[in-house]
């Protein structure tokens, strides 16, 4: 064999392996760390490119290793490879004639021909080739080749000492940086498998949001946090590897450590949502974590709660009960703070909000009431179910207000045109039982006999009793939201008063003349309340009708909403409809009432409902939006179907129309309705005649006053003023709610803040207005801060409130009384100075109560009611005293009178309904603005200048409120 010719060649490998395998080892050791130290620096710098180079090198590296391990195999496996190996650098001549030798035989150790190299089986002898090949090897010099090779060992070294240096110094210059390449390089989802330790001694606290008005929170690191939303949490602490980029974290989104000056990192995070914050440092794209993260649980600041007294429940307005008023008392709690409660109604896509209480933020309980009547516009209007509800927006500035809402009280308004038929029928009862009474009396005549007299004359008392119970109950009572008008009411008032005072002269004297001015005055009171009962019904079918016209043009809309794209609109088309429907069929039974154009009206109406649900069924909605239009355009004009429709705009005999509508100015109430109507007019003048009175009053007293002694006035009141400003310091200058007594104190600080800016301005009465409102404050701040202190809500802090208010009093008081002092001396030196002109006003107001005189006296034969005439007496007797006691220069009590005689004039026309604050729709007969009134001639007509004068006049008087200066501006700016 080969193998065993070159048995001497073994020692010359092994000693040369021993002399090279050493320092081989520890070069490549050493290439193969600085290698993967320098790919892990790469590695560290967190790019993708990075990675991928840092990847690549060892990759490389390490296959490099094993091809070269692969080749060392080879090289040693193969005697010519061994003979070049540990030869050719010491003898190279020796080395090749080895070499030479070993050609001669093959593998298996036979010869091998020279010219083709293929086994010669004759020829050269195979034991001399052998011999050759054991001589050559033999031949090789051992000492020289193992100096060559401890000479390559020695160089080995050498590099293996150049790369283990480098390789040292990056491992202790920046050894944790070779770790983190590590992590980095083997990181999957851009996050390091490997936690590290980033932050010592860490801190974390937390400052709740503004709003809220508490300190800062200290918290325990990486412990769970519950905390409000919108809270600063700030994480402080001290790297532990100084040059990092550190950011605090939840996994989206990232806030950066920055140096805080002191040596130590900061970061600080506002909270929104709940989050799991981790520390983490970041490299390229990639980041390490810390080992341990800290959960925070974001509390959202409630929306406030609201409780509404009842709620939920159903009110039907039309019900058995009749219900005028709904009160509205609600209760709000917030977690925070308040800013604003509301009242809100919704009826279908219509709603509308008013403003029950605005608050200063702070707050966090409130409660208040109101009342929701049943006339309210809002409810008149709508004809679907009305939710009410209470809403309350709390103070929240991080996500923005929020808004809580109470359970709904829902409001069952009645049917179109209901109200208004309840009461006609309430009329009619009236009606029916004077004409029942009219009946009596006129079967029955005074008796001859004393017990007969006596018993006939206790029927007729009982009788007129009974009535006048009867027409108070029917002029007071409420039909579901709608009362009788004032004005109807006060006519009634003095028919019946007509009636009583009949009844009464022949009680005192039964006789048949007596008997039958009693009758004339009963059958008086039947018809003017049965030409009430005409005129209200023609004014209120009309109105209705009207209404309904909206409510068929609705039901038109449905209709034509499902014929455009029944798919898609069908569900709100049919909601439409049958909606307008229910209206419809309902205000076509309150119709039913309301008289002969009512019931024309109302059959119309079921008719014509009955068109459009025949229509529908057939699913012709073409003819059932015409029959809708037709029934709107029909209401729109609610005339009555038969008969010209002239001037008076009535119809035929078929309608009822011939024997006239009293509401548009029929027989039968014409006198006395025109006689009521004079006296209501010639009141109103009269009143507005003695209202400008009083102002020349006011105006010859105001106006007076000299330079000198506004001066005079000026200079000691900054003084008061000061002291004024001083007294209300310790009053608190924002509420804490609408019912706390801060609040109250708060109003009395802003009256007393204008008081002083009063005096300063040298105007006593406006000081004295705001004063006396001040203390009034005051004491309505006392009394709900008693009421406090035994309250679960009273704040904290507060204890002292009685004392402040009543310090604050005490130094006010002296002060008002000062400025009530000067007031009064303005106007005794005012009075004394005008005595002329109020000597003129005096013979004025003696004017103004012989009218007074006459208009009662009138009254009293026009069946004026009594109140009225009550009222317009004892305004007589006040002016008489005012005319005195200005003759006589006794301004103050004139101007006292004065006022007493306007209030009471005003009184008068209230008993007369002049002032009519009840429903508009009421007033469907005898208005006066049909009466005839002259026109004035153009150079009669002094109206704008007289207004401008009495504005500029009125505007120059004394009068309260800080904006004074600023309202006179406008209203000049207006004038001109």
């Amino acid at each position: 064999m080969k193998q065993d010719l070159t048995a001497p060649l073994r020692p010359l490998a092994d000693a040369w392996l021993d002399a090279v395998r050493t320092p081989r080892q520890r070069a490549v050791t050493a290439f193969v760390v600085l290698v993967v130290l320098v790919a892990l620096l790469v590695a560290r710098e967190g790019t993708a490119r990075a990675r991928l180079g840092a990847a690549l090198a060892l990759g490389i590296t390490a296959v490099v290793l094993g091809l070269i391990a692969r080749r060392e195999r080879r090289v040693w496996s193969e005697p010519a490879r061994v003979l070049r190996r540990v030869g050719q650098s010491a003898d190279p001549e020796r080395t090749d004639r080895a070499l030479r030798a070993l050609t001669l035989l093959d593998d298996g150790g036979n010869a091998r021909s020279k010219e083709n190299k293929t086994l010669r089986r004759d020829g050269t002898s195979r034991e001399l080739a052998r011999l050759h090949v054991a001589r050559s090897i033999a031949a090789l010099p051992y000492d020289r080749i193992v100096d060559a090779a401890r000479r390559y060992g020695s160089r080995l070294k050498i590099a293996a000492i150049v790369l283990a240096v480098p390789a040292l110094v990056l491992c202790l210059t920046n050894p944790w940086a070779l770790f983190e390449g590590a992590d980095v390089l083997v990181a999957r989802h851009r996050v390091g498998p490997l936690a590290m330790r980033w932050l010592d001694d860490l801190e974390v606290r937390a400052r709740p949001p503004e709003y809220l008005h508490e300190d800062e929170w200290r918290e325990i690191p990486f412990a769970e946090l519950s905390l409000p939303r919108g809270t600063l949490i700030t994480f402080r602490g001290v790297a532990t590897h100084t040059g990092r980029r550190l950011t605090l974290t939840d996994g989206a989104s990232e806030v950066p450590f920055v140096d805080d000056g002191a040596g130590g990192m900061i970061a600080r995070w506002p909270l929104a949502e709940s989050v799991n914050l981790r520390v983490v440092a970041n490299f390229g794209n990639v980041v390490i974590e810390e080992p341990q993260l800290t959960p925070v649980i974001s509390i959202q600041d409630r929306a406030p709660d609201v409780t509404l007294e009842g709620a939920p429940k159903q009110l039907v307005l039309a019900s058995g009960e009749e219900v005028t008023e709904i009160p509205i008392r609600y209760e709000v709690t917030d977690d925070h703070g308040l800013r604003e409660v509301h009242l809100v109604l919704r009826s279908g896509t219509r709603e509308e909000r008013r403003v029950l209480a605005r608050l200063d933020g702070e707050t966090r309980f409130d409660r208040g009431g109101h009342v929701l009547r049943a006339t309210d516009p809002f409810l008149k209007k709508s004809h679907a179910p009305v939710e009410v509800r209470v809403e309350a927006k709390d103070n929240d500035p991080v996500t923005g207000p929020k808004w809580g809402a109470s359970a709904a009280i829902t409001v069952i308004p009645p049917d179109v045109g209901e109200p208004e038929a309840r009461r006609i029928d309430g009329l009619r009862k009236l009606r029916d039982a004077l004409v029942d009474t009219l009946g009596w009396r006129l079967s029955h005549s005074v008796p001859s006999t004393a017990a007969g007299r006596k018993a006939f004359l206790s029927d007729e008392l009982r009788g007129a009793d009974e009535n006048a119970e009867l027409l108070d109950a029917t002029l007071t009572g409420s039909y579901a939201g709608v009362r009788v008008a004032p004005r109807l009411q006060a006519m009634l008032r003095g028919q019946m008063r007509k009636v009583r005072e009949a009844v009464d002269m022949e009680a005192r004297a039964p006789s048949v003349g007596t008997h039958a001015l009693l009758i004339k005055t009963t059958e008086r009171l039947v018809l003017v309340i049965d030409a009430m009962l005409r005129g209200l019904g023609f004014h209120d079918a009309k109105e209705s009708a009207r209404q309904l016209a909206e409510v068929a043009d609705e039901l038109a809309a449905g209709a034509s909403q499902l014929q455009r794209d029944p798919k898609l609109e069908a569900a709100r088309g049919i909601a439409r409809m049958d909606a307008a429907s229910l209206v419809l069929n309902g205000g076509s039974r309150a119709m039913m009432h309301l008289g002969s154009l009512g019931r024309d009206l109302g059959e119309i109406i079921g008719s014509d409902l009955s068109r459009v649900s025949r229509a529908r069924k057939e699913n012709d909605l073409w003819h059932a939006e015409l029959a809708a239009r037709d029934l709107a355009a029909r209401l729109h004009q609610p005339d009555p179907s038969f008969g010209s429709r002239g001037k008076s705009g009535r119809g035929g005999g078929e309608s009822g129309g011939a024997r006239g509508t009293p509401g548009d100015g029929a027989e039968g109430e014409g006198d006395a309705d025109q006689a009521f109507n004079e006296a209501a007019q010639e009141l109103e003048q009269l009143a507005n005649d003695h209202a400008a009175g009083v102002g020349n009053v006011e105006r010859a007293l105001s106006g007076k006053s000299s330079d000198e002694e506004l001066k005079s006035l000026i200079e000691e009141a900054k003084k008061h003023a000061a002291a004024v400003r001083e007294a209300a310091r310790p009053l608190p200058s924002v509420g804490a709610g609408s019912d706390s007594w801060t609040s109250k104190g708060a109003a009395a600080r802003e009256h007393a803040d204008q008081m002083a800016h009063s005096l300063e301005q040298g105007n006593p009465a406006d000081a004295v207005t705001s004063g006396r409102n001040a203390l009034q404050a005051l004491d309505e701040a006392k009394r709900t801060a008693q009421r406090e202190r035994f309250s679960s809500f009273a704040p904290s802090g507060d204890t002292d409130a009685e004392k402040r208010i009543d310090d604050a009093r005490k130094k006010l008081e002296p002060e008002v009384k000062w400025a009530e002092e000067q007031l009064e001396g303005l106007r005794k030196k005012a009075s004394e100075r005008a005595g002329s002109d109020l000597a003129t006003s005096g013979d004025e107001e003696n004017k103004m109560a012989d009218r007074a005189k006459k208009l009662g006296e009138k009254g009293r034969e026009q069946a004026l009611p009594a109140p009225a005439i009550d009222s317009l007496e004892a305004a007589e007797r006040a002016a008489r005293e005012a005319a005195r006691a200005l003759k006589r220069g006794e301004a103050d009590k004139a101007l006292n009178k004065q006022h007493e005689a306007q209030r009471l004039l005003e009184m008068a026309k209230e008993a007369l309904g002049a002032s009519n604050d009840g429903d508009r729709g009421s007033e469907g007969e005898g208005d006066p603005s049909s009466d005839h009134a002259e026109i004035p001639k153009a150079d009669a007509h002094k109206g704008p200048e007289d207004f401008r004068r009495r504005v500029i006049n009125g505007l120059g008087q004394p009068s309260s409120g800080r904006h004074k200066d600023a309202v006179r501006r406008y209203a000049e700016g207006l004038l001109r």
